[in-house]
């Protein structure tokens, strides 16, 4: 399931700014989006969509990078007839990949190259080297680091896979929740259970609407049973919710 949400999430390469703008976090959310994007290079290892060199240390993958190798390995795949398996040789502050097994690249690769610059843009430095037979992919990401909100995006969409919700309307909840706050201890948990709990409630209740409702933050709730169109509060943090979805959507959080 995590491989089909990472390349689902391709169509999100080229988000970078959500509403209300988040700070770029703190070291202990770092590491939670680091720990993330070492399992989604895994995953992707044991799917045969990329092999990893002997050399390729996972410690400290850089997200930013981590999130664009699905990207790569889609323009890769475009440009290349019959395309050898492709090498992961580093992912720090710095992305190398290797295509092997190619006498002449250099066409291919300009292509490569243009598409990734294209899709996605100036913060991101991407050229290729050739040495025999081997094209090393260098990739360098030079814009600001990326807000918790924006890190959420992925693990969002393939939660929004494995629970079938709308993505948007979950970064939605999730924003008006917790604000994409990690330090409570449930670092991504969060995430896949406010999907669980998103996909039960929508099944549940007549509208999104009503949905949305049973998702008002417990400590402000007061009496669970009452119906939400007479509590004004209520019904501005629906409006609010509701509001973002369209944000989040524009931003390439969608389903096909």
């Amino acid at each position: 399931m995590l491989v089909l949400a990472v390349f689902l999430a391709l169509i999100v390469a080229g988000y970078a700014l959500y509403p209300g703008g988040m700070s770029g976090g703190n070291q202990d959310s770092r590491r939670v989006f680091r720990d993330y994007s070492r399992d989604m290079v895994e995953n992707l290892v044991a799917g045969n969509f990329i092999s990893r060199d002997s050399s390729c240390d996972l410690t400290s993958p850089m997200p930013e990078l981590a999130y664009r190798l699905p990207a790569v390995l889609e323009i890769y795949n475009e440009e290349v007839q019959r395309p050898t398996l492709p090498r992961l040789i580093r992912l720090d502050d710095t992305l190398w990949i290797s295509f092997d097994g190619y006498k002449q690249f250099k066409n291919r690769g300009i292509r490569i190259v243009r598409k990734l610059q294209q899709k996605l843009g100036a913060r991101y430095m991407a050229k290729i080297d050739s040495r025999g037979e081997n094209h090393r992919l260098e990739l360098v990401y030079r814009g600001a680091p990326w807000s918790v909100e924006q890190l959420c995006g992925l693990p969002a969409m393939e939660a929004s896979v494995k629970e079938n919700v709308d993505p948007a309307l979950l970064m939605a909840i999730i924003r008006h929740t917790s604000n994409f706050n990690l330090d409570s201890g449930e670092g991504l948990s969060q995430v896949y259970t406010m999907a669980s709990l998103l996909a039960a409630t929508l099944a549940q209740e007549k509208t999104v609407e009503d949905a949305v409702a049973q998702m008002y933050p417990a400590k402000e709730r007061g009496n669970l049973h009452e119906e939400w169109r007479n509590n004004p509060l209520k019904q501005a943090w629906i409006e609010e919710v509701l509001k973002d979805v369209p944000y989040y959507r524009d931003n390439g959080l969608v389903r096909d």
